[in-house]
């Protein structure tokens, strides 16, 4: 996992939080790149409310901001998970994650 630092100075691992029937839920941490936590709570929720998403989904952690070249060095030490960047997940996607937990 390499970090470009023009998507931003700082790593971000998101969780968001959901409701499927009567149950609330929780993803992995998606990592995100910005130059602040506001910044990076911003790109989420604009991404959600851009896929009609808002509804479903919401932030339920943020933790951070990590330097980019130090939070790779904890993930290949195995101090940290290697989670899969936000910006990689489809709207498909979470509607998957909607619909494995309905099932």
């Amino acid at each position: 996992m390499d970090f470009d630092l023009d998507d931003g100075l700082y790593v971000f691992e998101i969780t968001l939080g959901y409701i499927v029937g009567e149950s609330e839920h929780m993803t992995v941490p998606l990592i995100v790149d910005a130059d602040d936590v506001d910044e990076a709570e911003e790109l989420v929720l604009e991404y959600l409310e851009l896929h009609h998403l808002a509804g479903s989904f919401w932030i339920a952690d943020i933790t951070g901001p990590f330097d980019p070249v130090e939070y790779q060095a904890l993930v290949d030490e195995g101090e940290r998970e290697r989670w899969e960047r936000f910006d990689d997940y489809s709207e498909e996607d979470f509607l998957e994650i909607l619909q494995a937990e309905d099932m």
